[in-house]
């Protein structure tokens, strides 16, 4: 019995020392790891414009190209004006200290002027993704939008899926009416304002009902107390 245990032992270590040599002969290699794929640009905002959208592969590969182009265009801005800024705001803080409003106002119109710049770059990118869309898609990514912010605003409200459906049809109808809006500027954004805010009041009005309007009604605050009135102690050190 000791004999045939040792023989299986003295086996088992042969086939131990032995299984390196045998899969180095047989020419055995690790697997190369695969190189890991370049992330997509298509992610987070993007991702949903194009579910929303429902994108075909030839837009997808569009908006991958756009959206690269618009993040390395931000990067150069930001890293063109990295020191500026930094120096801005050293500059503001040294006016803040010395208590200088009218180096406060000439900085601070500095830096508007540059978060401008930023806007006015972001916005000619987003021109160029937005044109991706159709007609159609433009209007159901302006109604799923619309229609995000209302289901945050009402979030309190807890909106059934009726409801849901007649607020995303709402949104819909809204955002066909703001993308019927031309020109920019001031004029162009009233309107769109004037369009949101008669969605809203759509909403309020012919969706919610009286239990739910009363759960979006801000808390009431308690009244705080005045120091040194009848029966109250005063705070310590005074």
């Amino acid at each position: 019995m000791k004999s045939w245990k040792g023989l299986v032992l003295g086996l088992a270590l042969a086939l131990l020392v032995a299984a390196p040599v045998l899969a180095q002969e047989e020419g055995a290699e690790k697997p190369a790891k695969a190189e890991k794929a370049e992330k997509s640009a298509i992610r987070g905002e993007y991702a949903i414009m194009a579910s929303v959208c429902q994108m075909t592969d030839a837009q997808k590969a569009e908006l991958e190209v756009a959206v690269k182009a618009k993040s390395d265009a931000v990067a150069a801005w930001e890293e063109a004006n990295r020191a500026k800024i930094e120096d801005l705001k050293k500059q503001m803080a040294d006016a803040k200290e010395k208590g200088d409003k009218e180096a406060q106002k000439r900085v601070g119109d500095e830096m508007k002027a540059l978060k401008e710049q930023l806007s006015a770059l972001e916005a000619e990118h987003g021109a160029k993704i937005a044109a991706i869309l159709t007609p159609e898609q433009c209007q159901a990514w302006e109604g799923f939008k619309l229609y995000r912010g209302l289901m945050r605003r009402y979030a309190k409200a807890e909106l059934d899926e009726g409801q849901k459906a007649k607020v995303r049809v709402l949104a819909n109808e809204a955002a066909k009416k703001m993308l019927a809006v031309e020109g920019a500027g001031k004029e162009a954004e009233d309107a769109k304002n004037k369009i949101e805010q008669e969605l809203k009041a759509s909403v309020e009005n012919d969706v919610l009902t009286a239990e739910q309007k009363e759960k979006m009604k801000p808390a009431a605050k308690e009244p705080k107390e005045k120091a040194g009135e009848e029966g109250g102690e005063k705070p310590a050190g005074v």
